[in-house]
């Protein structure tokens, strides 16, 4: 009889630990009950109860003052009768990190007063339930985005640049250590070619003004590939200062290690052109992933693919139980589509992170791992446009207020992808996910040591007066490679330039090839004066505030981000002189794309010391850099003895400009075209400019 009752008293305590019951304080008449559906700690998956008479009541993650900052309320609920409401909370839902309570405030509107006093009806969310470390305790913090579709023609996006930026400035808000993407940054609708550049400038040009100065590493979808059936994945290459596993990957898969974890990021090799009948996926690029999956799983490090298409009635994305609202999933029939799916039935300790269906996080088709047999799959939404489920189909009435992703916290035994209107930088405790951290599903059985990047050129040499070919020495060799540049056999990149400015007076001269060529033969102790090193000094942030802005199509880059940051931050000058070289040594020596860059020159019959070109966007009243501009580069001397300089214009965006030196303005000129030479023709006090078609001899 005691075997019995015991038996009797195990099961009923098993059963109450499946759904565990609310511990609730409640004013008169209102009452507040959660029943979780499972145990585990920081799981919000259940069923809130509210019950109220009458009146409009907000529902907030509280901790044990105030409802959380920077989230939105869990729910709205209206009563206008005594009874109880609810609210589900779907699978694998999170309580915030920080939550001690649930609140219920009542109020007409949204509450300003959002305090646990002012609460009618609080629950304490059980010690069991709570997650046993703080906010600060994460590991690192990333942005999770897709889909931006930069869309020139704004008849699919028009709201395209002002999503961006938002997404930009939430992830800067939120300090995130990094961001990745899932594809389909441009749109190029028109015959899926030809507006591409323009689009990828657009993408840039809003990173590079954005507060967001950390990495930023990008997966490839189909909108970049069709974009150019020639080149296939070049733009997207030059866009966003692809990194692959071998340097430079011309397929656009690669691999990164970012704070201790691996990031592997996938190719849409074809782009859905024919979406039944092509592999999007080469065999080269799948034995690389197979490859290092079985390199990185069990290494107690977390494994992340970001790939940009969903599956066809499998995972996170779209509903699986009937036929999918979008149409262009990965197919079955496919043996790429195969192979794929089988390494994240294999490997189960991967997070897989995919976008596409642009479908709103409020539809709940965000995780799945495949009734556990599966990799753990998570779906973004969409920055550009977040498209909803309407009378049983998808509806792309994008809004400007509506723009999706996730902000990722990672801790030792729990990673957080909190759901996030980025419009507004708010995360919507619906929207929030647990997902199990890869060491979790396997036992560490080796320790992965991530090897340092390769460097071509040391920190030490690579801003070296007088190394014009940057191999680290100064020689008979770099004096010779002025010399060609000044007769137009040789080219030199932006920091070949610096480098060959060897007397320092701001321009490279055959006086530089002079002075290397006395310094090498000991003529001189020196290349140049300290007068003419404390001058260039005191004009280091103005050069970099300079480059940073016409260099902006590097704004994917790292050294770009790390220069930026380092400005931003006001870093002293031999950090911003050496993130200044490391960006210069990647520019190329164009820097710009021909058909996207007007080039203006400046006839100086003023003596002015110094040129610069103040350029501005007419419609949003930008500047490219604040006044007095952009120091001009000397050209070379006219018959009349005048200076000429040159400024080059990396983007049809800047249409205004005018010249001044400091102090004096001409008249504001809009750009018809470039190769164009200016002079001051009258001294009224608007110094009003002429003109006449320049060529560089």
């Amino acid at each position: 009889m005691k075997k019995i009752i015991s038996s009797l008293l195990i099961t009923v305590l098993l059963l109450s630990a499946a759904v565990i019951p609310s511990v609730c304080v409640s004013a008169a008449g209102v009452s507040i009950d959660y029943s979780f559906s499972k145990p585990d700690k920081g799981f919000a998956e259940g069923t809130i109860s509210l019950t109220a008479e009458d009146g409009n009541y907000w529902l907030y993650w509280s901790d044990g003052n105030k409802a959380l900052d920077g989230y939105r309320e869990i729910a709205h609920l209206t009563f206008d009768k005594s009874e109880t409401q609810e609210h589900k909370m779907y699978e694998r839902a999170a309580i915030p990190v920080e939550a001690e309570k649930l609140i219920a405030i009542k109020s007409e509107s949204a509450p300003a007063d959002k305090t646990v006093k002012n609460a009618s009806a609080v629950f304490d969310i059980p010690e069991s339930k709570r997650f046993d470390y703080k906010l600060s305790d994460k590991k690192y913090r990333f942005a999770s985005y897709s889909d931006v579709h930069v869309d020139s023609s704004k008849k699919s996006y028009k709201y395209d640049e002002i999503h961006w930026r938002k997404a930009l400035d939430t992830a800067a808000a939120r300090d995130v250590d990094f961001m990745v993407l899932s594809g389909d940054y441009v749109n190029n609708t028109t015959g899926y070619q030809g507006i591409s550049v323009s689009e990828w400038r657009t993408y840039q040009r809003v990173l590079s003004e954005s507060d967001y100065c950390n990495p930023i590493y990008e997966a490839i979808g189909n909108h970049e590939v069709r974009q150019d059936p020639v080149s296939g994945t070049l733009e997207f290459i030059k866009g966003t200062g692809l990194e692959g596993s071998d340097g430079k990957s011309p397929y656009g898969y690669f691999a990164k290690d970012i704070c201790g974890d691996h990031f592997l990021f996938m190719s849409m090799e074809k782009g859905f052109n024919p979406t039944r009948k092509v592999d999007q996926f080469s065999e080269n690029q799948m034995k690389w992933v197979e490859g290092l999956l079985e390199k990185y799983s069990g290494d107690g490090h977390n494994i992340y693919i970001l790939e940009h298409a969903l599956f066809y009635k499998y995972g996170a994305g779209d509903r699986v139980d009937d036929e999918p609202y979008y149409k262009l999933p990965l197919y079955d029939n496919l043996d790429s589509t195969q192979w794929l799916k089988s390494l994240l039935q294999k490997y189960r300790d991967v997070i897989f992170i995919t976008g596409h269906t642009h479908i709103s996080f409020s539809e709940q088709y965000n995780y799945s791992d495949n009734g556990n047999t599966s990799a753990q799959m998570i779906h973004n939404s969409s920055i550009g446009g977040v498209r909803h489920i309407v009378d049983g189909a998808l509806k792309s009435n994008y809004k400007k207020d509506e723009a999706e992703g996730y902000i990722v916290d990672v801790f030792d035994d729990a990673i957080y992808f909190n759901g996030a209107n980025v419009y507004y930088n708010e995360i919507d405790p619906n929207w929030c996910y647990i997902v199990k951290p890869s060491k979790n599903f396997a036992s560490v059985t080796k320790e992965y040591a991530a090897q340092p990047e390769k460097q071509t050129i040391s920190d030490d040499d690579i801003i070296k007066i007088g190394n014009v070919n940057l191999d680290s020495f100064v020689n008979i060799t770099d004096a010779s490679i002025i010399q060609r540049y000044l007769a137009g056999y040789e080219a030199l990149n932006p920091l070949q330039l610096i480098n060959g400015d060897a007397n320092l007076d701001g321009k490279v001269s055959i006086k530089d090839s002079t002075r290397i060529q006395k310094y090498i033969a000991k003529l001189i102790a020196s290349m140049y004066s300290q007068q003419a090193a404390a001058k260039r000094e005191s004009n280091i942030k103005k050069n970099v505030q300079s480059n940073l802005s016409l260099y902006y199509r590097y704004a994917s880059y790292d050294c770009y981000q790390a220069l930026k940051k380092a400005y931003r931050s006001n870093a002293d000058n031999k950090t911003l002189e050496l993130l200044n070289a490391k960006l210069l040594y990647v520019v190329d020596a164009d820097n710009v794309d021909k058909e996207e860059s007007r080039t203006i020159y400046y006839e100086d019959n003023k003596g002015w010391d110094k040129v610069y070109a103040y350029i501005w966007n007419k419609a949003d009243n930008k500047p490219m850099v604040e006044m007095p501009g952009t120091e001009m580069t000397y050209v070379t001397k006219n018959s009349d003895g005048h200076s000429i300089y040159k400024f080059t214009i990396p983007d049809k965006y800047y249409d205004m400009f005018r010249f001044t030196n400091g102090t004096d303005v001409t008249e504001t000129i809009r750009f018809y075209s470039g190769d164009v030479c200016y002079y001051i023709y009258s001294d009224t006090s608007k110094l009003k400019l002429k003109s006449y078609k320049f060529t560089e001899s």
